[in-house]
């Protein structure tokens, strides 16, 4: 039987602390902490080992400019991971970066085991201002002990061995997810280009490296990986050095790679915060600065990773409603999700009901609340409420055009209900389109 696969994520930097002083002796706060994490790492090491393969490799703690593809895979791969998040952690650019791989993974796969531990002390708030609020890592069971700021060699032990209970029961995954099969359909897609020379010419946009290119001998997967990390502007312009030989092998498959590349503009960590798996315990609804619908659903489709079920999976909602009006808004949109599946949206009948429930909790499902839905503020809150109380609609995932700076919004400290994500700026939005449009050119020329 296979062993279940445990990724490992940290900043240790043991070349900087590879000196003669002991860790109890240590009086540098820094260095001690950097210390308390070499003494948990490597007691989780041992002690996931017996049971479980540990993913880390010292010589890639410090990867550079580019993600190593081994790490990559590391992280796309293994089935539960620990986050050892310390006050120097929190401002590594490659933690956050891991974070946001793996709880989207968290959320992509209801059995992948994800266990952070807050060091010293730190709180939410701290990892809020280096970016790692959209997360989430706060909603996630945290591994502690008692009076783990003191970092003691004793805490730190105890401390890996409470996280090591976490994987007590983690199995090696048997299923697949839709990252995964983006994964494998674009590698699919690539390997149809018979000459190596010609699928290397994405290695530049890509920033792979020579040495990853020969790592690994199914470079069609390597690509891949680097495109699932890569943003679009990098996707488009690797497609554009690709094309000849896409093209020669099936246009068909090079214009169904550009449609799956499209949502790709989206920031990881908003994708990683709006995944969601099946049968959520809770409602959720977002905000998002934009009027553009195209736009909205890209966030949705960059989050499930442009999966098949997508086209029958989002709606826009935008009917006019004012105050004490809620109620109507609701029956209206429970009204035109039963015709979006064929069902007979007047129907009183139990069993039609509870038909619509399993047909929307089958996949997520996406509303987008229009620029123009609520006529005032008190409106939209009447609404959200009316929404987040209906046990139909408890399934689905709403995403509000809040418009530019989120000027329709709720403020987040009134609703629970909106968990703004990462602002989008002009720029950002500019660019998007931008590069929309040259891959819809580049598919059709």
């Amino acid at each position: 039987m296979a062993k279940a696969r445990i990724f490992i994520s940290h900043s240790c930097k043991d070349a900087e602390i590879a000196d003669q002083v002991p860790f109890e002796a240590e009086q540098n706060p820094r260095l001690r902490r950097l210390k308390y994490v070499r003494i948990l790492r490597d007691e989780l090491v041992r002690l996931l080992s017996e049971e479980h393969e540990v993913l880390l490799d010292r010589a890639l703690l410090d990867p550079g400019d580019n993600w190593p593809i081994k790490l990559l895979r590391w992280l796309g791969d293994c089935d539960g991971a620990v986050l050892l998040l310390s006050e120097d952690a929190i401002k590594s650019k490659w933690v956050l970066q891991e974070a946001t791989v793996l709880t989207w993974r968290r959320r992509l796969r209801e059995d992948f085991r994800l266990i952070p531990a807050m060091l010293g002390g730190l709180q939410f708030k701290a990892l809020e201002a280096e970016g790692f609020g959209p997360l989430q890592v706060n909603e996630i069971q945290a591994a502690k002990v008692e009076g783990e700021a003191q970092l003691t060699r004793a805490q730190a032990l105890a401390l890996a061995a409470e996280i090591a209970k976490g994987f007590g029961q983690l199995a090696a995954a048997n299923e697949q997810n839709d990252m995964q099969l983006w994964l494998e359909h674009v590698a699919a897609i690539l390997s149809g280009i018979k000459d190596e020379k010609i699928l290397g010419r994405a290695c530049k946009p890509l920033h792979i490296s020579a040495d990853d290119w020969a790592h690994f001998p199914d470079r069609a997967f390597t690509v891949a990986h680097y495109m699932l990390r890569a943003d679009l502007q990098q996707n488009r312009e690797a497609l554009e050095a690709i094309k000849i030989g896409l093209v020669a092998h099936s246009r068909e498959a090079f214009v169904a790679l550009a449609n799956m590349l499209m949502p790709m503009w989206v920031d990881p960590t908003a994708a990683a915060a709006l995944a969601e798996p099946p049968k959520k315990m809770r409602w959720q609804a977002y905000a998002i600065n934009t009027d553009k619908s195209s736009l909205v659903g890209d966030y949705a489709q960059r989050a499930w990773c442009s999966p098949s079920w997508w086209g029958s999976r989002f709606f826009g909602f935008n009917e006019h409603i004012g105050e004490g009006q809620a109620q109507e808004a609701v029956a209206a949109l429970h009204e035109s999700l039963a015709l979006l599946f064929d069902q007979d949206p007047f129907s009183q009948d139990p069993v039609d009901k509870e038909v619509l429930r399993i047909v929307l909790e089958a996949h997520p499902f996406f509303v987008a609340l229009g620029d123009e839905l609520a006529a005032s503020q008190s409106a939209l809150r009447e609404l959200l409420h009316a929404l987040s109380e209906d046990d139909l609609l408890r399934a689905v995932t709403f995403i509000q055009l809040a418009g530019e700076n989120f000027a329709r919004a709720l403020p987040q400290e009134e609703s629970v209900l909106f968990r703004i994500r990462p602002q989008l700026d002009d720029d950002q939005v500019a660019q998007a389109r931008a590069n929309k449009i040259l891959l819809e050119k580049l598919s059709t020329t």
